[in-house]
């Protein structure tokens, strides 16, 4: 089988966003190569997740025999230059089969030969039958701006992934019971939550440079979802178990706002992510009208303090966050939205996603800029 470099060297990228290499069973360490007589499609798994892509074009006819390509072969084969053509050739009998691999790396044409497995082991895809929902790229974009405040805590298993609810017109909520992030997207009418892993891939550009199609199965013991981007397809397992009621804890009277420049948004948050430790909050205060004064004081580092001109309207007040949740709301939404020093913080975005964070409580003399400590406040009830 001959194909082109370019396209071997952007599926690997591609499909190394499920870590198959990682795998306990040898079988799924490999790719499955399909051709066919209109294209070559290039699959992985890890049991959980399917990821494909295929390359219609192809320099010259393909036998149309599927083989496996080991993680070594397929790093051999991106190698090769730019603008030229890998050849695969599968040699031996099932018991002891070999893929030998020629590349032309540097003008030189180098070969390799790499011990492989018979097809036959490789997992079946897996087959999604049921209602398909087209969406926009507006909604893959929007899945990859909230994924961000997931929970990573594997005691919080139902909360490792993204909600996927035709509630609101259709709505993406993510949350880790700290930070909540949300987004109104056009998703399927059946709710879902796609789990952190699969929320990864679909954030690669293959998937959120333009629509989807979205399959959910009709078996509702076992949902599965299948995605498919162009010439990309991710099926996944979602995560089961009910997500929690995460209305309850967004305040519904926030009137105090307060906005950051489009301009001044970047500098902001790559201060808040340049500070050295995230354990210590960062105290947002207003000592001149027009003005965010942002304060950081710890007893390692000294005290870090950053003003930004901001539109205001109300009396905002008093507040402290985690830096790393601030960035991360700020991502989202450049207007923030607060009611008063213990009541979590929301900044939204004119689109309508927002990122609601909960503050941190201030304690000590608050006249003193940078004096005061600061801790969590409890976390929401999701």
């Amino acid at each position: 089988m001959k194909l082109s470099s370019n396209f071997l060297r952007d599926a690997r990228k591609l499909l190394g966003r499920i870590r198959y290499t990682r795998g306990t069973l040898p079988v799924i360490t490999h790719i499955l190569a399909t051709p066919d007589a209109t294209g070559t499609t290039l699959a992985v798994t890890d049991l959980d997740h399917w990821l494909e892509t295929r390359a219609d074009a192809q320099p010259e006819p393909n036998d149309p025999a599927a083989f496996l390509i080991p993680a070594g072969a397929m790093v051999a084969a991106t190698r090769a230059d730019k603008n030229t053509t890998v050849t695969f050739t599968l040699r031996g009998g099932k018991k002891r089969q070999v893929l030998h691999v020629s590349a032309q790396c540097g003008g030189i044409q180098v070969e390799s030969t790499h011990p492989t497995l018979d097809v036959a082991e490789f997992p079946a895809r897996p087959t999604v039958i049921g209602t398909s929902t087209s969406v926009p790229a507006y909604t893959m974009e929007s899945l990859a701006v909230v994924a961000g405040c997931a929970s990573t805590d594997e005691t919080r298993y139902v909360l490792n992934g993204v909600l996927f609810t035709p509630d609101d017109g259709g709505t993406l909520v993510a949350t880790d019971g700290r930070r909540l992030g949300s987004a109104p997207a056009l998703v399927p009418p059946v709710p879902f939550i796609l789990a952190t892993a699969a929320v990864h891939v679909l954030a690669h550009p293959d998937f959120t440079g333009q629509g989807a199609e979205i399959t959910v199965s009709e078996a509702a013991d076992d949902l599965t979802v299948a995605i498919r981007s162009g010439n990309h397809l991710l099926v996944s397992k979602t995560i089961a178990g009910d997500y929690p009621n995460y209305r309850q804890v967004i305040p519904h009277l926030v009137p105090e706002l307060v906005t950051i420049a489009g301009d001044r948004r970047p500098g902001v948050i790559a201060w808040l992510r340049a500070l050295p430790d995230t354990r210590d909050a960062v105290r947002l205060s207003w000592e001149k009208r027009g003005q965010l004064t942002l304060t950081r004081t710890t007893e390692s580092s000294g005290t870090a303090v950053l003003r930004v001109p901001v539109e205001i309207h109300g009396n905002p007040p008093v507040i402290a966050f985690n830096p790393r949740f601030l960035a991360d709301a700020l991502e989202i939404g450049s207007t923030l939205c607060l009611s008063d020093g213990l009541t979590p913080g929301v900044c939204r975005h004119p689109s309508g996603r927002f990122c609601l964070i909960m503050p941190c409580r201030i304690t000590g003399e608050v006249a003193d800029v940078g004096g005061e400590k600061a801790d969590h406040a409890p976390a929401m009830a999701a």
